[in-house]
C-alpha cells in the first residue's frame, strides 16, 4: 500500500456487463460500472428518501478478473474494496473526470442477495509452488461406521447443494458427518 493512497470499500450494483480480456502482459483484466446511491431516513416525512447517486468504474486483475466475470452480472447487488483514483478521459471532444477504483476484493452484498461459495481446487503443482511443504501430520481417527449419504440439499433450506466431486455440507448439529469430511485432514 503506497502513502496517502485512498483505500474505500462502496456498496451498490453492478450497473453494465461485466468487460474480460487479456493484456499484452498475459493477465485478466475485468471491469464493469458500479452504480452507488445514498438511501437515508428523513424524520420529518417520517420515510426512507434517495440521496445522492454516484457511477465508479472498477477494474480487477489476474485470479479476481477471472472470478468477477465468472460470478457476476449486471444488477447484482456487491461490495468493492480496493484503491480509488480519478482518471482523465475525452469524451465527445471534452475532458472528463472519471472515478475508478482498482479493486483488491468483490463481493457479493449478502445483505441483499444469497450467494452459493465454491473454491476452486489448486493442484498439487501449483500447492507445491506457492509454499513449502507442510510438516507430517497424524492420521485421524478411523470413522466406527459409514455415514449415510446426505440428500441433496435445495437453496431455500439454506444449505448448498451437493455438486457432483465435491464434498458434502453438514448442517450444525448433524451427528452424522461424510467419510470425506471425516477424512480431510484439519
Amino acid at each position: 500500500m503506497a502513502y496517502n493512497e485512498s483505500r474505500v470499500t462502496v456498496c451498490g450494483n453492478v450497473a453494465s456487463g461485466i468487460a474480460h480480456s487479456k493484456v499484452r502482459t498475459g493477465f485478466s483484466r475485468a471491469s464493469f460500472r458500479l452504480f452507488t446511491a445514498e438511501r437515508r431516513w428523513d424524520g420529518e416525512q417520517r420515510a426512507w428518501v434517495d440521496g445522492d447517486q454516484m457511477f465508479l468504474s472498477v477494474t480487477c486483475w489476474r485470479a479476481l478478473a477471472d472470478n468477477v466475470h465468472a460470478s457476476l452480472d449486471k444488477g447484482d447487488p456487491v461490495v468493492v474494496s480496493g484503491r480509488m483514483t480519478i482518471k482523465e478521459v475525452e469524451w465527445e471532444g471534452t475532458p472528463r473526470q472519471v472515478l475508478d477504483i482498482e479493486a483488491t476484493s468483490v463481493g457479493p452484498n449478502l445483505a441483499l442477495c444469497t450467494s452459493i461459495t465454491t473454491r476452486p481446487r489448486r493442484t498439487p503443482e501449483v500447492v507445491g509452488a506457492r509454499a513449502a511443504p507442510e510438516p507430517e501430520r497424524p492420521e485421524p481417527a478411523p470413522v466406527a461406521a459409514e455415514a449415510p449419504a446426505l440428500p441433496k440439499a435445495r437453496r431455500s433450506s439454506g444449505v448448498a447443494a451437493v455438486r457432483k466431486g465435491e464434498s458434502a455440507l453438514v448442517r450444525a448439529g448433524d451427528t452424522a458427518r461424510p467419510k470425506e469430511v471425516a477424512e480431510a485432514p484439519s
